[in-house]
């Protein structure tokens, strides 16, 4: 039977499901119609600078006006004709900044409402669409509707069997900051705080201040721990 969560749990899990599953397909492990075969949804791959679209997966064509011609003849003209004029804006003015000022371990999520091939007088849809970047140059978008946001995360929650951890613990993963995320990652390939402090041009005092900040975050209890959130989250 599936449990009903509120709308606050579902996108917390919809999240974190989705950064597992992307995990694994930059990996290696799994390619997109693996992630679609798991999750119904529309994956498309963006430019991180513009988010100029520049790949969709054939079911974006089915259910949208845009074909993989009009994505490979003006990836930002496919984008426009396809978002209502707001969330486009929005789109190409918030996602690139915080796609540039982010790190490789954060997604980012985003509501948009997209035309749809005719439905009766609805023209636009509202839908989820959660961005990670996969390169310097490019990044995954992975969308999908609002209305069955519930259904969704009672499936990703079972997905997410295997990765108990990563779920239990990716609300606190996503509290750290960039600067902090960096100094799990450095404190977790054997870095001490002056090395750090070293590498990073801050005072031994500044990284002293963030690793208690992290270790508050993520309720750390010792340095396996540490090593368990470094691994889990793609930080060695």
């Amino acid at each position: 039977m599936n449990k009903k969560h509120t709308e606050a749990e579902s996108l917390l899990l919809v999240q974190s499901g989705i950064f597992a599953l992307e995990k694994r397909f930059l990996q290696g492990e799994m390619n997109l119609q693996d992630i679609k075969s798991i999750v119904p949804c529309y994956l498309h791959l963006n430019n991180a600078n513009t988010v100029a679209v520049e790949y969709i997966d054939p079911d974006i064509s089915r259910d949208f006006p845009i074909s993989p011609e009009d994505v490979e003849a003006d990836g930002m003209a496919a984008l426009k004709k396809l978002c209502h004029p707001l969330d486009f804006m929005n789109l190409t003015q918030t996602v690139p900044s915080c796609l540039e000022n982010s790190d490789p371990y954060s997604t980012i999520s985003i509501f948009e409402r997209l035309r749809q091939r005719l439905e009766g007088d609805i023209e636009y849809n509202l839908y989820f669409t959660i961005f990670r970047l996969i390169n310097q140059d490019q990044c995954l978008g992975v969308t999908l509707p609002t209305h069955n946001m519930n259904n969704m995360a009672n499936k990703i929650s079972g997905i997410l069997d295997d990765y108990e951890f990563l779920k239990t613990n990716f609300q606190r993963f996503a509290s750290l900051t960039k600067r902090e995320k960096k100094i799990l990652s450095l404190l977790a390939g054997g870095k001490n705080n002056p090395g750090i402090s070293e590498e990073l041009f801050i005072s031994r005092r500044t990284v002293e201040n963030h690793r208690k900040s992290i270790i508050k975050k993520l309720e750390l209890k010792n340095f396996a721990h540490l090593i368990q959130f470094a691994k889990a989250f793609d930080l060695v």
